[in-house]
C-alpha cells in the first residue's frame, strides 16, 4: 500500500480484516499536514462508520448544514437529506488529526505500517505485472514483493506513473488553497460555502469555504476549476486571496488571526487517470483522480475506492483469479461513471461566466431547486426507489455516458 492517506488506510484496513498480508508505507512520519477542507459530507462519514470509527466521538465536531452564500447578499442554510442509507450529518476533523487515525484503524485490523518510507517506483516483471515496489528510507533501497500493489499516493501519484498511468486531459483539474484562522465569532455546525468570488468584475468558477473546526480554530479556503478561461494564469494563492478580499469584516480573518502558511495543491477529479489499473497494481482515491468533479469532496470516494480495491483483491486471492481484481476499472465506472459525467458536464457549464452568475443569482435564492442540488452535488441519493428527488437524479445519470 503506497501512501497512507484516507484511501490507502482504508484499503489497508478492509484487507487486513479479512485477513490479507498487507504493508503500508507512507514517505511521511505521522502525524502530518494535509491540505485539504477537512469536511466530510455525509457520504464521508458513512465511509468512516465503515471503518468501525463513530463520527460522534471527541475530536470530531458535527455538520447538520450547508451555508450558501450567493450574490448580493443572498444567503439559504440547507440541511442534508433525510436518506436510507447515509447518516444526516456531517463532520470536520484536521487531516493532521484524521488519517493519523484511519492509520490506527488500519494497524489495529492487523496491517504493518513503515512510516519514513517513500516508494520510489514499482518493481515490474518481463510480462509487465507489478509485482511488488523499490522502498528508500534513509537513503538505503529494499525491495518489497507482493502480489498486489495499491497506488495511494495522492494527486501526483509519481509511483503510478513510473508504471505508465498518465492524467486523462480532457478531464477536470481544480486548484486549491487552505490556510487555518482563529476567529472570535461562535462556531455553527454548518458548512460555510461562498459562491461569490468576484474578480476584476467578474464571477470565477469556484467556491470559497469557512469549516469550523473547533475551539474557535476555521478551515478556510478557496479552489478553481480549470475550465475557467484564465486558468493558467491564476494560482491557487490568488484564487484564495480573492476570497479572503470578499470575506465579510465580522470574521476577523487576517495576517493578526493566522494560523499557518497557506498550503494549496491540485485536484484530479472525474476519473482522470488513466488507465486505472495494470496486472498488479490499483490506483484509490486522488491517485485515480476520483474527486467528485461536482463538489471538489475527494476524502469520501479515496475511502470507497479503497474498500473497493481491498474486496476485488480479497476475492481474487480466495478464488486464485488475478483477473477478479483487473475488473477494478469496470467496476469504478459502473458505479460513478454516469455521475462523473455528468459532473464534467456541469464543470464546462459553470465554467461560462454568463452561466455561473445567472446560476449563483437565481437558483440561490430558491430553496426547492437548493435541496435538490444539495443532494445531487454531494451524490447523496437513496436510487431510483427513493424519493421524488432520488428518482430525478437517477434519471439524469441514467442519460449521462458511462465512461
Amino acid at each position: 500500500m503506497v501512501g497512507a492517506g484516507p484511501g490507502g488506510s482504508a484499503t489497508a484496513y478492509h484487507l487486513a480484516r479479512h485477513g490479507a498480508d498487507v504493508l503500508l508505507v507512507d514517505k511521511a512520519t505521522f502525524p502530518r499536514e494535509k491540505v485539504c477542507g477537512d469536511g466530510l459530507t455525509p457520504r464521508g462519514v458513512r465511509a468512516v462508520q465503515r471503518m468501525g470509527i463513530d463520527p460522534e466521538e471527541p475530536g470530531f465536531v458535527r455538520i447538520d448544514a450547508l451555508r450558501t452564500h450567493g450574490t448580493e447578499g443572498f444567503v439559504t442554510d440547507l440541511y442534508w437529506p433525510k436518506l436510507r442509507d447515509y447518516p444526516r450529518f456531517g463532520v470536520v476533523r484536521t487531516r493532521y488529526d484524521f488519517d493519523n487515525l484511519l492509520v490506527g484503524r488500519a494497524i489495529k485490523a492487523g496491517a504493518a505500517f513503515r512510516e519514513g518510507v517513500e516508494a520510489k517506483k514499482p518493481l515490474i516483471d518481463d510480462g509487465g505485472v507489478v509485482t511488488g515496489a523499490v522502498l528508500e528510507q534513509d537513503g538505503e533501497t529494499t525491495e518489497v514483493r507482493a502480489r498486489y500493489v495499491i497506488a495511494a499516493d495522492g494527486a501526483s501519484s509519481r509511483f503510478a506513473g513510473h508504471a505508465g498511468v498518465r492524467r486523462d486531459e480532457t478531464r477536470p483539474l481544480g486548484i486549491a488553497a487552505r490556510r487555518y484562522y482563529r476567529s472570535p465569532l461562535p462556531q455553527e455546525p454548518v458548512f460555510e460555502s461562498f459562491l461569490n468570488l468576484w474578480d476584476h468584475g467578474g464571477l470565477m468558477p469556484g467556491y470559497g469555504w469557512i469549516f469550523p473546526v473547533g475551539d474557535g480554530i476555521l478551515n478556510v479556503g478557496a479552489g478553481l476549476l480549470n475550465t475557467f478561461k484564465s486558468f493558467k494564469d491564476v494560482s491557487a494563492r490568488k484564487v484564495f486571496d480573492v476570497f479572503l478580499h470578499n470575506i465579510p469584516p465580522e470574521w476577523e480573518i487576517n495576517e493578526d488571526t493566522a494560523m499557518g502558511p497557506i498550503l494549496s495543491g491540485p485536484i484530479p477529479m472525474g476519473l482522470n487517470r488513466r488507465p486505472l489499473a495494470l496486472p498488479g497494481l490499483l490506483l484509490v482515491g486522488d491517485a485515480g483522480g476520483l474527486t467528485n468533479p461536482f463538489n471538489g469532496e475527494g476524502i469520501a470516494y479515496a475511502m470507497e475506492s479503497g474498500e473497493l480495491a481491498a474486496e476485488l483483491i480479497v476475492d481474487s486471492l480466495t478464488r486464485a483469479r488475478p483477473a477478479i481484481a483487473q475488473m477494478y476499472p469496470s467496476v469504478l465506472r459502473e458505479r460513478y461513471g454516469r455521475y462523473y459525467s455528468a459532473g464534467r458536464l456541469w464543470v464546462h457549464m459553470i465554467g461560462n461566466p454568463t452561466f455561473m452568475r445567472l446560476a449563483v443569482k437565481y437558483a440561490i435564492p430558491r430553496k426547492t431547486a437548493m435541496r435538490f442540488a444539495l443532494r445531487f452535488l454531494a451524490n447523496l441519493t437513496d436510487g431510483k426507489d427513493g424519493a421524488l428527488e432520488d428518482k430525478l437524479m437517477y434519471w439524469i445519470c441514467s442519460v449521462a455516458p458511462e465512461r
